[in-house]
């Protein structure tokens, strides 16, 4: 399998990076995975040093020194001293412009600076679009415009003012806010912020935003501290999306992902078909989308709101096709 330029530059550097001997370019090149295409010897030292080239170009500290390699006189590494940064500690409204800034980078074309950049990011373990466990991704296009906006109110200061179609109306409300902070929760992006018209913390889903605008510079409210502005949040999705523990029953063979959420399954037949009850703990949101993604091989046993959402779904669905 042929390997890309942006991934050679990576094995390059963790190879240079995890030694602290003088490597020399024939060491290298029975090493480095991206370099064993090269027909020739010449073809190799082209692209070695088109390489070391860039590496250097973005920063990457390629230092040269006497190798241990009988009959050959230089060889290459990179010292810890020169290359590893110091600890950096980002706040929460850093982290989530990084966040959206490096989803709308990928999004457009890739420079070789870029690309070398990446391998250097890539080689000290860091993904920029990963925080912990949890992906942090905006998927759809218009959502990733929107985060781009919020995320440059949030960094300046400044307000925002957009029209926002609540989950069930029909019709947009203006609304104006001072963002405190964006950022995704459980595969769903958000802002909370000042509402300047209720004059309390509001939260919204970017997804639920249209037609965003920057506002002033300037807060007329303090903002609170992170873990504060955070519980907000938390609260807010309880109140619209509450996690519980529900028993769905799914036919055999089918719904593979219920299953794997399950806690605990019980063979069980329901309505003339064999299955199992499964025990899960999820947003009633998600959940319910999943059972009705299932059809007639799924169904919402309890809690009563997870039933209720099922039907309104498939009901929603039933009309839509008619």
């Amino acid at each position: 399998m042929s390997t890309s330029k942006s991934q050679r530059l990576v094995n390059l550097v963790i190879c240079l990076r995890s030694t602290t001997a003088f490597l020399s370019a024939d060491q290298i090149r029975g090493m480095v995975q991206g370099y064993d295409g090269c027909e020739t010897e010449a073809a190799f030292l082209r692209m070695f040093e088109r390489d070391k080239r860039e590496l250097r170009d973005v920063g990457v500290p390629l230092e040269q020194g006497a190798s241990l390699a009988p009959g050959s006189p230089a060889g290459y590494r990179i010292p810890a001293r020169d290359y590893e940064l110091p600890e950096i500690t980002l706040t929460a409204e850093q982290a989530g412009v990084l966040a959206v800034a490096s989803e709308v980078w990928r999004e457009g074309e890739r420079s070789a600076r870029a690309d070398g950049a990446l391998a250097k990011l890539s080689a000290a373990g860091i993904d920029p679009v990963r925080d912990g466990d949890t992906t942090v991704a905006v998927a759809d296009p218009t959502e990733l415009s929107v985060a781009a906006l919020v995320a440059e109110a949030v960094a300046d200061g400044r307000g925002l003012e957009f029209s926002h179609t609540s989950a069930g109306a029909t019709e947009p409300v203006a609304r104006r806010i001072e963002p405190w902070w964006t950022g995704s929760r459980n595969g769903h992006w958000y802002v909370v912020g000042h509402d300047l018209d209720r004059g309390a913390p509001r939260t919204f889903r970017l997804v639920r935003m249209s037609d965003v605008r920057l506002g002033a510079p300037g807060r007329t409210a303090a903002v609170p501290p992170t873990g504060d502005v955070l519980a907000l949040l938390d609260a807010a999705i309880a109140r619209v999306n509450p996690v519980a523990t529900a028993t769905v029953w799914v036919a055999d063979g089918h719904a593979a992902e219920l299953r794997a959420m399950a806690s605990a399954t019980t063979p069980t037949e329901r309505y003339g078909r064999a299955g199992a009850d499964l025990e899960v703990t999820a947003p009633l949101a998600e959940l319910a989308a999943l059972v009705a993604s299932q059809g007639p091989d799924a169904a919402a046993l309890a809690p009563p709101g997870l039933r209720d959402r099922v039907v309104t779904i498939l009901t929603a669905a039933t009309e839509a096709v008619r």
